[in-house]
């Protein structure tokens, strides 16, 4: 397969973040998609990041739907809740980031499909989980946005694992529907190549960063010890062509020198 976009997640409306000083270090990275983590409490303005994206040659792909409290309106933000006061807001909020996303011109909403559980609630949560998704496909409907759920670190029941968050969008069928790869978090709950292949063509979107296979650090590729050869094969065998999606801005935003560019350099294409 040919070499694959180089993207980075990048921050919107925080105050010590300026929004040229992303762009400068997106730019800086040789990212050409960007996925935005909106300061969702604030809800800024997505028009004037669009502009001063394409001014710059860089692409919206996406963006980080809310999520636990961080969230627009609800008080927490769980789509696999099965308290219907908190499922109902969680949704509303997620609405709003399909509306948000759509005018920041991008196309991959990834949202968690919940946070830390009890095994026990499974099912119930599951089924919450899945009369959410098809809430948000609906919503999405026209747009061009796939609401793209996210594989967890161990403990979110459904959501650890990439077969059951498949297995679950599958049974949905929504073309509004798909997968983000997080290839850290496939590292502590199973193996980047196994969750990659359940994952299939499903696949949507990515979320790359490096740990030690224990903690989610967030750290740059090769600050750790995920095998990344061995990842881009699972990559070309589900046939994925999206970006490769830095997601480890705050470690280099801190100390550029922890980004090691020759790690990916093999697997995506150079800006320009």
């Amino acid at each position: 397969m040919p070499p694959r976009t180089l993207g980075t997640m990048i921050v919107h409306g925080y105050p010590r973040a300026p929004l040229d000083a992303e762009l400068d270090l997106a730019e800086w990275i040789g990212a050409e998609a960007l996925e935005i983590l909106p300061r969702w409490r604030a809800h800024p303005d997505p028009t004037p990041l669009r502009r001063a994206a394409e001014d710059r040659g860089l692409r919206v792909h996406g963006a980080h739907g809310c999520w636990g409290r961080e969230a627009i309106k609800a008080a927490r933000v769980d789509l696999g809740s099965t308290d219907p006061t908190t499922h109902a807001a969680s949704v509303a909020d997620l609405r709003r980031c399909v509306d948000w996303l759509a005018e920041a011109g991008g196309r991959a909403l990834v949202v968690h499909p919940g946070g830390l559980s009890n095994p026990d609630d499974r099912d119930a949560r599951r089924d919450a989980l899945a009369r959410g998704l098809l809430v948000l496909a609906e919503h999405a409907t026209g747009t061009g946005i796939v609401v793209a759920v996210e594989n967890m670190p161990p403990g979110v029941h459904p959501g650890s694992r990439m077969a059951d968050l498949a297995e679950l969008v599958a049974e949905l069928d929504r073309p509004e529907l798909g997968l983000t790869l997080d290839v850290a978090h496939a590292q502590i709950s199973a193996d980047p190549t196994t969750e990659t292949l359940a994952a299939g063509r499903l696949l949507t979107t990515t979320h790359v960063h490096d740990n030690d296979g224990r903690h989610d650090t967030h750290h740059p590729p090769g600050r750790g010890v995920i095998d990344w050869p061995s990842w881009f094969a699972a990559l070309d065998a589900v046939g994925y062509e999206g970006p490769i999606m830095l997601e480890c801005v705050k470690r280099i935003r801190a100390d550029r020198s922890t980004y090691m560019p020759e790690i990916l350099a093999p697997f995506v294409r150079a800006r320009g």
